[in-house]
C-alpha cells in the first residue's frame, strides 16, 4: 500500500464535521434491488454511502486509504451495526482484496480525489464479477463556476489554466477543495479511462439546473 499520508488524514475530524449535514444518499445510478449483493464502496471516507448501501440490504465492504476517516466509519458501525466491513487499502491496488468478486462497485464523489485514475479503474475491473456494475460520480469536469454547486461558485479547474489544464490543484479556500485539493480532468479523460479499463458505459446522468454540477455514470464489466 502507498505509504504516503492520505490527503484526508490531516483533516479527517474537520471533514466529518464539515460534511455531517450533507445528503446521505450517494450520487449514483444503482440497481433497484441491492438485497444480498456484494458491493464495494471505493474511497468510502467515513462510510456515509456504505451505510446507505447496507440499509438497502447490500453486503458492503468500505475501502479507503485514510486511517482517520476509517476510524470514524468504524465508530459509526460500532454505534449502529449494519454489517459493514471496513478495510484500509489503496484504491489503485488489490493487495487488500480477499479475491471474492463483487457484484457492484460504487465510487461516490471520490474519483477526483484519487491521483491515479487508471489504477483505480483497473482495480474496479479486477474486483468486479463479469457483468458486474460500477457507478461513479464526480464534480462535472465542464463546470465553469457560477451560482450552483458551491457557495463560492468555484470552478472545476485552475482559473488561470483553463479547462485543458489537468492535474491536482487547490482552490486555496476553506472548503474541501481548499484543504485536501482535487484533480481536474477533462470529460474525455474520464470516459477514455473507463474504456481502457474494459468497462462498458451503460448510462450517464448530469445534475444541476442552470449548469451541470455533478456527472454520474454507470458501467458494466464485460466478459
Amino acid at each position: 500500500m502507498n505509504s504516503e499520508p492520505a490527503h484526508y488524514d490531516a483533516i479527517a475530524d474537520w471533514y466529518v464535521e464539515f460534511t455531517k449535514d450533507w445528503d446521505s444518499e450517494p450520487l449514483a445510478l444503482l440497481p433497484a434491488d441491492l438485497e444480498g449483493l456484494r458491493v464495494l464502496d471505493l474511497a468510502c471516507g467515513y462510510g456515509t454511502a456504505s451505510r446507505y448501501l447496507a440499509r438497502r440490504e447490500a453486503r458492503v465492504t468500505g475501502l479507503d486509504i485514510s486511517a482517520g476517516l476509517l476510524s470514524r466509519a468504524r465508530q459509526l458501525e460500532a454505534d449502529e451495526p449494519l454489517g459493514i466491513r471496513y478495510v484500509r487499502g489503496d484504491a489503485t491496488a488489490t493487495d487488500w482484496w480477499d479475491g471474492v468478486a463483487y457484484d457492484g462497485v460504487l465510487c461516490n464523489m471520490a474519483l477526483m480525489d484519487i491521483d491515479d485514475l487508471d489504477g483505480a479503474l483497473s482495480t474496479v475491473a479486477a474486483v468486479l464479477a463479469p457483468g458486474g456494475w460500477f457507478s461513479f460520480s464526480v464534480f462535472h469536469p465542464c463546470y465553469p463556476g457560477g451560482p450552483e454547486g458551491s457557495w463560492s461558485g468555484l470552478p472545476s479547474w485552475p482559473p488561470e489554466g483553463g479547462y485543458a489544464c489537468e492535474g491536482r490543484w487547490s482552490t486555496g479556500g476553506e472548503g474541501v477543495r481548499g484543504r485536501a485539493g482535487v484533480n481536474h480532468r477533462m470529460l474525455s479523460t474520464y470516459l477514455n479511462a473507463v474504456l481502457r479499463a474494459g468497462l462498458a458505459l451503460e448510462v450517464l446522468a448530469e445534475r444541476g439546473s442552470s449548469v451541470p454540477v455533478k456527472l454520474i455514470a454507470r458501467c458494466r464489466r464485460q466478459g
